[in-house]
């Protein structure tokens, strides 16, 4: 029988930190915040995209000499500054008016596959008020998507950033209702009589989604398109090289910038996972208690990167999509030889994993929905076939690594963990 004094006694020794502790400094970083996906770089560390940062910001200046101001949609693959410049830009833009007549205010939305109309104005209320030096409480529900705007949104820019609003919608292409979310935004000072100016600066990784855009809202969004291409790798190690301080001096060795900017160029040249990868690197360097990063840590770290990736992209996916990804990474272990499989045989596989782990399985209508919000993130595939006497059916197949996708599957989801025995 264990003893679970003794267990008590080593969780407490493991959480207690006494005054000058130093046991859990790390070794290896020094600033670990400058290599945080999330973080926004001064100019000085951003790379390449100069052209991007002086448009927009000449852009945004508009907003401050009477002009009228261009919305925008920037358009690239994952990991080429997209959001970088904009909210970068945008951080000055704040700065550069507070303390000014006419203070602007610029709002952030990520959206996930679960996003609504309502839900998106009520995040951009909350961050609004959240700057506001008299905010309004934005309760989470109970309001509908105009009394947001109406009561606790317009009225604060109004008070307290006449200057105007700003809003950054990343992803726009996995947003459910982005055309209305759009069309909205570029018709408030008509349709909800405000005025001060409000741009809309929208993100994609999928140029194909442009065909997805209505035409009523492209023709009131009246949107400049801004195309970024992906980092070369002499540009990737450039970034890397501006963000070397996040370490100590001497702990990277000479092969691990290179390294990481050569993986990074392979897939696009995304900048993010470059990043993402000289962190890793650390990481395990520091947590195997090694001095120096090397380049065997970085090829370590590029197999983790893949299942960071992955449940970044299933992040705010309901308990059934996850359940369907399983079953898509069984149906697939399982039959090696196949690379596509069609919505019965997942649907069949999905209610036995849902029943494993105590949960009512969806229907098979909800089921084809929720594999194809996974085809519009881009962890899946699909295609329509025609079945001869079985008529037409379609097929889906996992964009990413099967271990990888099941490994993150297992990782962002208690109830897989529990059905392993994690």
């Amino acid at each position: 029988m264990p003893n679970n004094d003794s267990t008590q006694t080593t969780v407490d020794e493991i959480l207690n930190v006494d005054e000058g502790d130093s046991e859990d400094e790390s070794d290896i970083f020094e600033k670990p915040w400058l290599l945080e996906i999330d973080n926004v770089p001064d100019a000085n560390r951003i790379v390449g995209r100069d052209d991007h940062i002086t448009f927009l910001a000449k852009n945004l200046r508009k907003m401050r000499t009477n002009s009228v101001p261009d919305n925008v949609l920037e358009w690239g693959e994952t990991g080429t500054g997209k959001t970088l410049v904009a909210r970068h830009v945008c951080e000055r833009l704040e700065a550069a008016t507070a303390g000014t007549d006419s203070p602007i205010v610029t709002a952030y939305i990520n959206p996930d596959p679960i996003s609504t109309y309502t839900s998106t104005f009520r995040k951009i209320a909350e961050q609004v008020n959240a700057k506001a030096e008299n905010p309004l409480d934005v309760p989470y529900q109970g309001l509908s998507a105009e009394h947001y705007r109406d009561q606790k949104l317009w009225p604060v820019v109004q008070q307290e950033f006449s200057g105007g609003l700003v809003v950054i919608i990343d992803e726009i292409d996995k947003h459910g209702e982005v055309n209305e979310v759009l069309y909205t935004l570029s018709r408030s000072q008509s349709k909800d009589d405000v005025d001060f100016p409000v741009l809309t600066i929208g993100i994609s990784n999928d140029i194909e989604f442009k065909g997805e855009i209505e035409s009523r809202v492209q023709s009131t969004l009246q949107p400049e398109h801004r195309t970024f291409t992906p980092y070369e790798e002499d540009q990737l190690i450039a970034i890397l090289e501006n963000r070397r301080d996040a370490f100590y001096d001497g702990v990277l060795d000479d092969e691990v910038i290179p390294t990481t900017a050569e993986l990074a160029a392979e897939e696009h040249g995304d900048a993010r996972r470059a990043v993402r990868l000289f962190r890793n690197a650390g990481e395990i360097a520091d947590e195997e208690g090694d001095d120096i990063v090397t380049a065997n840590h970085v090829l370590e770290a590029d197999e983790l990167v893949e299942v960071e990736l992955f449940m970044e992209m299933v992040k705010g996916t309901p308990l059934s999509g996850k359940l369907l990804l399983f079953a898509l990474t069984r149906l697939d272990r399982n039959n090696p030889e196949k690379e596509w499989f069609r919505t019965s045989e997942i649907h069949e596989v999905y209610q036995t994993v849902a029943r494993d782990v105590e949960v009512e399985p969806k229907g098979y209508n909800r089921a084809l929905e929720l594999l194809n919000k996974h085809v519009t993130t881009g962890v899946l595939e699909s295609k329509k076939k025609e079945g001869g006497d079985q008529g037409k059916f379609r097929s889906y197949s996992l964009q990413g690594d099967v271990e990888s996708t099941r490994t993150g599957l297992i990782n962002s989801t208690p109830e897989l963990q529990s059905l392993m025995g994690w």
